[in-house]
């Protein structure tokens, strides 16, 4: 579809990058425009998520590259079967559906949490299907870098991570949204095929402590199990 105010040369030049890229157009663009945020939010000193960037761009320098995120090389994130199995839902870079807004709406209500996500991961990306609570920046945002993601941790182990207060926790508390203190607590229910491929998530997370009772685990894996009913319908 021509872009409103590009002459047909860009127009044919914006479609051919599209087309390199493996991308459709609208994505294309979209992913132009999250760079472009991106980059004007690490040079906005008054942004919480720009101090996360500018903190993930130190470790960059420094060497920990976060992007490759040395702790899961040759796990499960990157097994190819997997990585099939999330191609295979046809969701990636979907538009949002209200009906996978109404069960992250239902989860993050039942268990009280100001934040749920349905998502799937990439070995590169975490893809938001449907989001609440994210931080007023990333507003409109679709996905973020798998550096920045918790829910990498339940996908690489296949089951559920509870997490109640991540500073304390010393297998969390130098991830990037933890000491961006964008999250505290976490719990996340694995979203995975016949197979036992996890292709994504059903989180919860909140900017305070939290103890996740027996029943908000079952809560949430009852949810969890009506998300996996539509995603492999």
């Amino acid at each position: 579809m021509p872009v409103a105010g590009f002459d047909a040369r860009l127009n044919q030049l914006l479609a051919e990058q599209a087309e390199k890229a493996g991308e459709t157009v609208d994505t294309f663009i979209r992913r132009a425009v999250v760079a472009r945020l991106v980059e004007a939010l690490k040079a906005d000193e008054e942004s919480d998520v720009g101090q996360l960037l500018r903190h993930l761009q130190s470790n960059f320098d420094s060497g920990k590259d976060g992007s490759s995120d040395p702790s899961l090389a040759g796990t499960a994130i990157h097994d190819p079967e997997r990585l099939r199995a999330v191609e295979a839902t046809g969701l990636l870079d979907t538009d949002v559906e209200e009906r996978y807004d109404r069960l992250a709406a239902m989860a993050s209500d039942a268990l009280s949490a100001p934040g749920a996500a349905i998502s799937l991961l990439t070995d590169e990306r975490q893809f938001f299907k449907s989001a609440i609570g994210l931080p007023s920046e990333l507003d409109g945002a679709r996905d973020i870098p798998l550096e920045l993601s918790m829910c990498k941790y339940v996908v690489n182990a296949g089951e559920t991570v509870i997490v109640e207060d991540a500073r304390l926790d010393s297998n969390y508390n130098d991830h990037a949204a933890v000491t961006g203190e964008l999250m505290v607590s976490y719990l996340g229910i694995p979203l995975s095929d016949d197979d036992g491929h996890a292709v994504g998530t059903l989180c919860v997370w909140d900017q305070q402590p939290r103890q996740w009772t027996t029943g908000h685990v079952q809560l949430l894996q009852d949810v969890a199990w009506i998300v996996r009913e539509r995603i492999f319908e």
